[in-house]
């Protein structure tokens, strides 16, 4: 008896399992699909810490529209895009990319950050920015950005 119990079993299991793997990798997640995304920041040709990286879709879809990924770089001026989780990535489209320089966490950033260079306010207004990219249905890496 305790073999077909196993038998009937097994196949639940492996449903409720390849439902658990296809959830986990955003399937069926009700949200829009995200592809890797990632790229530079530079000033004058040096990387550039502390600068949120935001897309604003131009034209898509009206669940397009509402998103917004973006990325904050590091200390070698990269940054990695988030839409809904940290680093899913953004969903396939145009977008006008956006630029501004946040504000440090703790005094160790405070000083590090004293001596970056200040960005030009045009790049925080998607009318201004004069920066588009395309997110095809593939991993990206944008080319980078020397403003």
């Amino acid at each position: 008896m305790s073999d077909r119990r196993l038998a009937f079993n097994c196949p639940t299991a492996l449903l409720a399992l390849a439902a658990l793997v296809a959830a986990s990798v955003g399937c069926g997640d009700g949200k829009l699909r995200r592809y890797p995304v990632s790229g530079t920041v530079s000033v004058g040709g040096k990387p550039i810490e502390g600068v949120r990286v935001t897309l604003v879709p131009i034209g898509g879809s009206e669940k397009l529209q509402k998103e917004r990924p973006s990325g904050v770089t590091d200390e070698i001026g990269r940054f990695e895009l988030t839409t809904f989780v940290r680093g899913d990535g953004a969903p396939a489209g145009e977008f006008t990319v956006l630029f501004h320089a946040v504000s440090p966490t703790d005094a160790e950033q405070a000083r590090r950050w004293a001596k970056r260079p200040k960005l030009d306010p045009k790049y925080r207004r998607p009318d201004t920015s004069g920066i588009t990219v395309t997110i095809g249905d593939e991993a990206t890496e944008l080319p980078p950005f020397e403003l």
